[in-house]
């Protein structure tokens, strides 16, 4: 798609959640369009999402497929929202709850989500019963989504609907998902969690596949009467455990992927970089509420501060941000919330011309959709899943050991493959399953030229043929150490054999055919940490016995090198400085040409390049994110750059006053120092 469609230049977006009951007749009774839309105005949004329906499941205009919401007494309050806002110049995105839908849930048992137990999700404790979530293959549901999206496109005119709610709660035994399991693989679904099993695979592998084929068909629905309607499907499940059964295929039914966040710098960083390699348009659309610290706190308002970083961060990857506000049960709003958004967006719409290119990922950390699980789980039932995820812990960890060191990086996922050749190196952080086609992909990459860093269970792929290794189990101590040997020491500065590095965490035990490249090995505890009768140390488990188990390997493999680390060493990176530090190491020893940019910054400052090579022109975001909580930045002055060039540099400048900054090239690479950053400052540097 091209620049004509509507959501490629806007970038400031907004909501007002209306997951409103209605046993109250206050409820929604002071809703009130024209003065919802006033706020809009002074929020100087570019486009709003307008709620059809919600979890709730009654709907905000007269359906005649649904139940509508009883305090707006009959208007049309959608159609009078989408005709405000159009009038004003906004585009309209309607919201509808595809999943969770508690009138649907009452009304039709037989269309509810079962468990492995027999329950649905309203016999659930604590807050998540308050959610009816149906079965995306319940016949009767599918023909009643179809007819009320058709009702929607039917009636109204609008530029966007975002489909929430498209994933699994949980893992459903229903009739119908029994069924459909039975036609398609002739066998009954297996209701005991084995990842080693390839029937327990190959039922995740259908429930994904189920999932995308469901978001297709609403997409599909759409498309048949609104060819020219973008469509989004809430993605910010990409990232959660494989319960939820969202994969990339997900993307394929989206204009643009979407979702919705409330962590801290490091996750929305870590989204952004994937929404950017996965959505099939840009902008990519992040959200995030402005109740702090999210949604189930309704009146406490996230710091400006706090607001301007989210938007910022948002602006510098080139993504959309979609402020999340909530309606008051009554259906009125806190004013106070639009000004202060009003002057965020107000702010950052001087700098949204210059969005635009390509972004500068010289690294990639590989994201795998299959690997959102955990081994240790085998033999439990799918209620009984657990909330761990190495692999994430490891993405994550090493997203941020990249980011705090001005690394240029990128996320990917199975959807980038044929673009590796793109990458100085490839991150493998803990892959826990890696299907032939991917581990074929990286192996080819490497023959050519490529570098990869792997860590720990990435070995039980097909990879360990490159690296001639058999995998030969985990430690039983669950605190190991990483110790350098005499060739290893240039990549673990700073770690020696008495004190080795700490890894709270097991290790995978490798068999490899030669002992050439071995950088360092496992070192264990004196005891087993988990035994309480028997200890070294009372308050720790210091290291003790080296063994020759390899824990970092170098190889070549083709023109390439490959890395592989027993231990997951980047998940301890989120919170350690030492881990960071060395595993920072590791990846600058394998980048073998400059990167695209070099600074010597705090690691609370954030670098972000896009490359505009039409235009000849680089453009750099800094981001200071000092807090999570809304404190104010200090700010940080005179960061030292280096910029490497395609040609001769002309000028560079701070936006959007576009006051110009000196610099001095040499050879390939401009340097240049940023006078000061407070929360964000953007840089243009021009070329020939």
């Amino acid at each position: 798609m091209t620049d004509r469609y509507w959501y490629a230049k806007s970038y400031r977006r907004i909501l007002a959640d209306m997951h409103i009951e209605d046993w109250d007749e206050r409820f929604l009774s002071q809703l009130n369009p024209v003065g919802y839309v006033e706020l809009l105005k002074k929020s100087k949004a570019k486009s709003a999402m307008v709620y059809a329906n919600s979890h709730v499941g009654y709907c905000y205009w007269p359906t005649k497929t649904g139940r509508m919401h009883r305090g707006i007494k009959g208007r049309d309050v959608l159609g009078e929202i989408i005709g405000l806002c159009h009038r004003e110049g906004m585009e309209v995105t309607v919201y509808y709850s595809l999943l969770y839908n508690n009138w649907a849930y009452e009304q039709h048992p037989e269309w509810r989500i079962v468990d492995v137990e027999g329950k649905t999700s309203r016999e659930k404790p604590g807050r998540s019963g308050r959610y009816g979530v149906c079965c995306p293959n319940s016949p009767g549901y599918r023909s009643f989504v179809q007819g009320q999206i058709e009702e929607l496109c039917q009636s109204y005119s609008f530029e966007g609907i975002f489909f929430d709610m498209t994933f699994w709660l949980g893992v459903c035994y229903c009739a119908n998902c029994r069924r459909r399991y039975r036609e398609e693989t002739g066998k009954d679904p297996p209701m005991i969690i084995d990842w080693d099993d390839p029937s327990w695979v190959r039922f995740q592998t259908k429930r994904e596949e189920w999932l995308a084929e469901f978001a297709a068909f609403a997409t599909s629905t759409v498309k048949r009467h609104k060819p020219e309607t973008a469509v989004e499907h809430q993605s910010s499940t990409t990232v959660a455990p494989w319960t939820y059964g969202a994969s990339h295929l997900l993307a394929d039914h989206c204009d643009y992927v979407a979702g919705d966040f409330y962590g801290d710098a490091l996750q929305q960083s870590f989204i952004c970089k994937l929404f950017y390699n996965l959505t099939p348009n840009m902008p990519f659309e992040f959200h995030t509420s402005i109740c702090y610290p999210g949604l189930a706190d309704h009146t406490t308002t996230k710091p400006r501060e706090l607001l301007e970083r989210r938007v910022f961060l948002t602006l510098a990857h080139n993504g959309a941000f979609l402020m999340i506000d909530a309606v008051d049960p009554v259906g009125t709003f806190d004013e106070g919330r639009y000004s202060m958004i009003g002057e965020i967006y107000g702010e950052v719409s001087g700098y949204e011309k210059y969005l635009g290119g390509q972004l500068c990922q010289d690294i990639a950390v590989y994201f795998s959709f299959d690997s959102k699980m955990d081994f240790a789980y085998k033999g439990r039932k799918p209620e009984e899943w657990g909330v761990k995820l190495p692999h994430l812990e490891a993405a994550l960890g090493a997203a941020q050991a990249l980011r705090t060191n001005h690394i240029p990086f990128g996320i990917i996922t199975r959807k980038n493959l044929k673009d590796l050749a793109h990458y100085r190196v490839v991150i493998l952080p803990n892959v826990l399953r890696l299907s032939d086609e991917e581990a074929d992909a990286v192996r080819e990459y490497v023959a050519v030229g490529g570098s990869v860093y792997a860590s720990k269970f990435t070995l039980k792929s097909k990879l360990r043929e490159m690296l001639n290794a058999n995998f030969m189990g985990e430690t039983a101590e669950k605190f190991t150490y990483v110790a350098p040997t005499s060739e290893g020491k240039w990549l673990l500065p700073g770690i020696t054999e008495e004190h080795p590095l700490s890894i709270p965490d097991s290790q995978v035990k490798a068999g490899f055919s030669s002992k050439e490249g071995v950088m360092a090995t496992i070192t264990l505890p004196y005891t087993d940490p988990e035994d309480p009768s028997k200890f070294a140390s009372i308050h720790s488990n210091p290291p003790g016995p080296r063994t020759k188990q390899p824990a970092l390997v170098l190889q070549k493999y083709g023109r390439g090198r490959v890395i592989w680390s027993s231990a997951s060493i980047e998940a301890n990176a989120v919170q350690s400085l030492k881990h960071r530090t060395v595993f920072a190491n590791i990846i600058r020893s394998l980048v073998q040409e400059p990167l695209s940019f070099e600074a010597s910054a705090p690691g609370c400052v954030e670098i972000i390049q896009f490359h505009k090579p039409e235009e000849k022109a680089y453009v750099i975001s800094l981001v200071n994110s000092q807090s999570d909580v809304g404190e104010p930045s200090i700010p940080v002055h005179d960061i030292p750059m280096k910029v490497k060039v395609r040609g001769k540099a002309l000028k560079t400048i701070l936006c959007p006053e576009e006051t110009p900054i000196p610099f001095t090239q040499d050879g390939d690479f401009v340097n240049l120092t940023v006078p000061i950053l407070h929360t964000y400052c953007m840089l243009v540097l021009k070329y020939e």
